[in-house]
């Protein structure tokens, strides 16, 4: 049976700014991207962990099934990757974050997830701006990304106002996350320091 609802982890980044692999970094005894796997569990139907091309990722456990796939188009940031994606999922609706946000809120995310159906896209506006991950997506977008990943224009939210999306007032998705802690995630070494902090405060 095809699952309705997929999540879609994006894990080949280049990680240029901490120097390492992202996904494999351990916090807390556990993996980034083990702790993002926790927060889809029991969320999605699947779980697509998007990775660059001979890139070894740590292993994971989820009682969700989770399926690997190689980037289709490589050296294209995070908008080749909910591509690859989605074209990966037969899931109509699909939740796309990165490997690097771990302290994501599982009720945010079944929330975008809910308001999906009639729209191409929910996405969560932070700083005025739409955040691409930690966003939910439908099938309906794919053409759209593919035109944008075959012209050469990479930005993940460069499309949006080209579909119908739904774009969410952080008074309408702090309700589900008051403090924002979904969108936090990991480029520098205080990020780290940071975002254990946090989980430490969660954990206690």
């Amino acid at each position: 049976m095809a699952p309705d609802t997929a999540g879609i982890i994006l894990a080949g980044g280049r990680s240029t700014r901490l120097g390492r692999d992202k996904a494999s970094e351990i916090l807390l005894e556990r993996s980034l991207l083990q702790r993002v796997v926790d927060h889809l569990d029991g969320v999605v139907d699947e779980i697509v962990v998007v990775k660059a091309p001979g890139q070894d990722l740590p292993a994971t456990v989820s009682m969700t099934p989770v399926r690997v796939v190689e980037d289709a188009y490589p050296g294209t940031g995070p908008l080749g990757g909910v591509y690859t994606g989605l074209i990966s999922t037969e899931a109509s609706a699909t939740i796309a974050v990165a490997c690097d946000m771990p302290v994501l809120q599982p009720a945010l995310l079944r929330e975008l997830l809910r308001l999906l159906p009639g729209h191409d896209l929910v996405a969560p506006i932070k700083e005025s701006l739409p955040e691409p991950l930690c966003t939910a997506y439908a099938k309906s977008c794919i053409d759209t990304i593919r035109m944008k990943l075959e012209a050469g224009e990479y930005k993940a939210s460069g499309y949006f106002d080209e579909v119908h999306a739904l774009l969410l007032e952080p008074e309408a998705w702090q309700r589900f996350d008051p403090d924002g802690l979904s969108f936090l995630n990991v480029n520098l070494e205080d990020d780290l320091h940071r975002v254990r902090h946090v989980l430490l405060s969660l954990e206690s």
